[in-house]
């Protein structure tokens, strides 16, 4: 099984160096960019939003709003589903992928599709959770069959 690496920092993110992870770290923060079997990826943005005049969380809730690069390095296409690939967890929680929390993307694209080999993709899976959550926690598997995952956390600032 192969383990993810941490490659690098995504440029807007200047405060962290561009050390590699040691081994025993298995988990990665918003910026960090992480590569596993032929692809690489990062959590770009966490945004948060109250919603909308005609959709909006739950009492007490809010939106989170989590955007990804994914970078197809490999030979072989890659399949990308913010059902299948993803998984996520609100304060050690699971939490399901929102349509609703999706509607308040904007202009940005879903987190679902095709890539080609040496291509890219850019986009956002949504959840709803609790205003006051700590950190949420968001596996990334590239390729189901293999069980390896990317974990990234993220904290509410």
């Amino acid at each position: 099984v192969s383990e993810p690496t941490l490659v690098g920092t995504a440029p807007a993110n200047n405060s962290e160096t561009n050390a590699p992870t040691s081994p025993a770290e298995k988990t990665f923060k918003l910026g960090e960019v992480v590569a596993l079997d032929g692809v690489t990826v990062s959590l770009i943005s966490v945004d948060k939003s109250k919603g909308s005049q005609f959709n909006k969380p739950a009492d007490g809730n809010e939106f989170v709003l989590c955007e990804f690069e994914i970078s197809n390095n490999s030979k072989e296409e890659l399949s990308v589903s913010s059902m299948l690939s993803f998984e996520a967890y609100c304060d050690d929680y699971a939490c399901e992928y929102s349509i609703s929390a999706l509607m308040e993307k904007g202009s940005k694209d879903q987190l679902d599709g095709s890539v080609a080999p040496g291509k890219k993709m850019k986009g956002v899976i949504g959840y709803e959770v609790s205003k006051d959550w700590n950190t949420i926690e968001i596996q990334y598997t590239p390729d189901i069959w293999s069980g390896s995952k990317i974990v990234f956390i993220a904290t509410n600032e």
